[in-house]
Parts: structure tokens; sequence; C-alpha cells
């Protein structure tokens, strides 16, 4: 018989999640759930502020030496993992709602994006081995050359062209 395999080396390791501080929170959530509502976390307004708000109360009493809240007679530090485990929940969910937004965009946009045809830009423009030599040949002779005192040198060129040219015929300007 082969040994079984699975590749859940990069997966959350879940088994670290302490059972025992697990379980206080689960006892919390199933208060709130009963006193309220199972989703009556996530229907308050301003949820983030007042779910700081919240925790930093369960953590002020503990630090206070007050170890059970009492409401629901259970932990202060249960209490206020919760309110932060509901924070972190709607960052998330927040986060990949803003994700997908973009990835929609994303995909709207390549679809809608179609190269110009060949006609439009000409053959060479579809030619990668033209396009650098192209591209080369631009860099070469279109681009500014300066001599030592600042002016172009196709300009001082053309300026040596035509005095020579003058000298030539006789003329000068």
């Amino acid at each position: 018989m082969t040994e079984g395999r699975k590749y859940d080396g990069e997966k959350p390791r879940m088994y670290l999640l302490p059972p025992k501080a697990t379980l206080e929170v689960a006892k919390v959530l199933t208060f709130g759930a009963e006193k309220y509502d199972p989703e009556n976390w996530r229907k308050l307004e301003d949820l983030q502020n007042r779910y700081s708000s919240a925790a930093l109360r369960h953590i002020f009493a503990h630090l206070d030496d007050s170890e059970l809240d009492e409401d629901s007679g259970l932990s202060h530090l249960a209490h206020a993992i919760c309110c932060l485990l509901f924070k972190l929940e709607i960052e998330l969910e927040e986060k990949g709602k803003k994700e997908r937004a973009r990835e929609s965009v994303k995909r709207e946009s390549s679809q809608s994006y179609k190269p110009a045809p060949a006609h439009f830009h000409g053959p060479e423009t579809y030619n990668e081995e033209a396009g650098v030599r192209d591209a080369e040949y631009s860099i070469q002779h279109y681009t500014p050359r300066y001599d030592n005192s600042g002016f172009f040198k196709s300009a001082r060129v053309r300026a040596e062209k035509k005095s020579t040219e003058s000298r030539k015929s006789g003329t000068s300007k």
C-alpha cells in the first residue's frame, strides 16, 4: 500500500488556534446571536469605530482586574477578541470587494481593447525587427545633439554648410 499525499504545506495551520480561547470566543458569539441575531454585528452603523470602542472597553475592564463581563458572565478578553474579529472580517470583506471591482475594470478594459488593423499603421509596425531598427534610426538621427557651446550640432552644421556654400558662390550673408 502506498502512502497518501496531501499538498497543504502552504495552507494555514488551523490546529494552531488555541482551543480553550477559541471556545470562549465561540461562547461570546453564541451569547450575542441569542441576545440579538446571529448576523447582528454586521448591521451596525459605523461598525469599525463602535467595535474599536467596545474592544477597548473590554480590554480596559480586564486591565482593571474585572475578569468577566457583567451582562454575559463571559470573559472580557473573549468579548474583545470578538470585537476585533468583527473588525477584521469587515476589513477583509471590503478589501476583497475593492480587489474584485479592480479586476472587473481590468477585464472590461482588456475585453474592449482591440489592436488597430495592420493597414492602419502599416505592416512594418508588426515586424519586431524592423520596429527595433526604426527606433534605433530615430534615436541616432532625430535626437537633438549639442556641441560644447550649447547649440544644436545639426543647426551648426547647417549654418556651416550655408557659409561654405556662400563662400563658393561669392556671396555672404
